[in-house]
Parts: structure tokens; C-alpha cells; sequence
């Protein structure tokens, strides 16, 4: 660690104490991690680079490695991406101590908990055949849309697409309700995002205890059996809570 830098990146918060020797850090000039500590809570730190362009691109790819590494053993707060303080001081002083009893909270709350981010996404000509067997309307005017020109077939071709995208977002509804009760009994709590795309059924980070991790990876293993045609499954974690935890930038960072 640097005794002359220019400030000190924070990752997020652990419990006082932990050991981060065998972090495992990935990319060739990722600086050193260490605690920056006071009472019983710590902060996970690095310096800075030194020039502007390696901070971005190394930060980037460093922030969310060094909380995932942290997580898989120790219950980490983590902090949003490009949280930047000044000295060590102002880490223990607007932080720390600033924020004590709320991040002690979440550190309680956390503890031994974890996220994992499921994203389930259909396949397009695996769905668009399913909705064409369950839809008679669909199915006869897309053969009727087939057999005509396009100039003549402009209206009811619009009409076509509206209905299918109304079919697609129902069954999207369907499908990813089902898939949420299944994975009740192996999680806590789930907080569906905005899908990233537009055959996506899930975009949902889940609240899992660590200590069941195999068995919600073999849940769902067990949902998407059978769906292999028509949706693609992936599963992302253990992360820290993201989605569950919120600790904003102090005002003047």
C-alpha cells in the first residue's frame, strides 16, 4: 500500500478482522487490497492507479471480482461502484463511524447470505412455435399474412406483430411466475429487474443462505429441466447483496 497516494478506492464493508490474504485477484496490475479499519467494522480498500485511464478499466473489472471473492466466505456490504475517499481518515470518519449502525445492520441482516442473479431468456423460433400451436388467431392470420403482398397485407401484418408480442409477454408473465414459486423453498427473497432484452423471462437477483447454495443451484438445475429448447438458463454468483443493500455516497465524495 501507498503511503502517498492520491485517495483510496473502497470495494464495501466487512466485519472487522477478516483475513484477505487468499483473495483471489484477477487482471495483471490490480493493486494490492487491504482493510482500512475502526471499532468493528472495516473497510476493503485499494489505491489508486496512477493514470485515469488504467483507474476506469481496472476498477471496473476489479470492483465486482474482489466483492464476489469476498463473498463466497464472509459477509460483505458492498458499495457502488466508484467510491472514492480522500484518506484513510475520512474512510473511518465519514464512513465507518458516520454510517456505523446502519451498515452494523446490514452486516447482521447479510449474514451468511448471498446473491444470485438469474437471467432466463427464450429462444425465438422455440417460443414463436409454441405461441403459433396455443393461438389459433395467430397461427390462421399468419397464414393469411403469408399468402399476401406486403403492400396489400401492411395492416394485418402490424396487427400480427401486436398480437404476437402480446402473446410472448404474457407466457413471459406465466413462465417467470412459475419459475419463482419453484425456487421459493431454496431462497428468501427475489427482486425481479427490467429485462435486458426482449425475449428475456428473468432478470431476478435472489437472496440465498450461503449455506444452501448447492441446493438452489440444483433447483435450479431442476427448473430448467426439459425447457432446454425453448429458454436459456444463467445463473451468477455468489455475489454480495446488491439488490438488498443500499449505501448511498456521502454527499461531498
Amino acid at each position: 500500500m501507498s503511503e502517498d497516494r492520491e485517495g483510496t478506492y473502497v470495494y464495501g464493508v466487512v466485519p472487522a478482522g477478516v483475513k484477505l490474504e487468499g483473495l483471489d485477484r484477477k487482471g495483471e496490475g490490480m493493486p494490492e487490497v487491504w482493510l482500512v479499519e475502526v471499532g468493528d467494522l472495516a473497510a476493503v480498500v485499494s489505491d489508486l492507479p496512477a493514470d485515469e485511464e488504467t483507474a476506469t478499466r481496472d476498477h471496473v473489472l476489479a470492483h465486482s471480482h474482489v466483492l464476489a471473492a469476498i463473498a463466497e466466505t464472509t459477509t460483505v456490504v458492498p458499495l457502488r461502484f466508484g467510491m472514492i475517499f480522500p484518506s484513510d481518515e475520512a474512510i473511518r470518519d465519514d464512513l465507518l463511524q458516520a454510517r456505523h449502525d446502519e451498515l452494523t445492520q446490514l452486516l447482521e441482516r447479510f449474514d451468511g447470505r448471498v446473491q444470485m442473479t438469474l437471467k432466463v431468456a427464450y429462444e425465438e423460433e422455440a417460443v414463436l412455435r409454441e405461441i403459433l400451436k396455443s393461438n389459433e388467431e395467430i397461427a390462421q392470420l399468419r397464414e393469411a399474412v403469408r399468402g399476401s403482398a406486403k403492400e396489400q397485407s401492411r395492416d394485418a401484418r402490424i396487427r400480427l406483430g401486436e398480437m404476437v408480442n402480446a402473446a410472448i409477454e404474457e407466457r413471459r408473465e406465466r413462465d417467470g411466475a412459475e419459475i419463482l414459486e419453484q425456487l421459493k423453498s431454496v431462497s428468501l427473497a427475489s427482486l425481479p429487474q427490467p429485462a435486458e432484452k426482449e425475449l428475456m423471462v428473468l432478470n431476478v437477483p435472489l437472496l440465498v443462505e450461503r449455506k444452501q447454495l448447492d441446493a438452489f443451484e440444483d433447483a435450479v438445475d431442476e427448473v430448467a429441466k426439459g425447457k432446454e429448447e425453448l429458454m436459456r438458463f444463467k445463473l451468477l454468483g455468489p455475489m454480495p447483496a446488491y439488490h438488498f443493500t443500499d449505501v448511498e455516497e456521502p454527499a461531498w465524495a
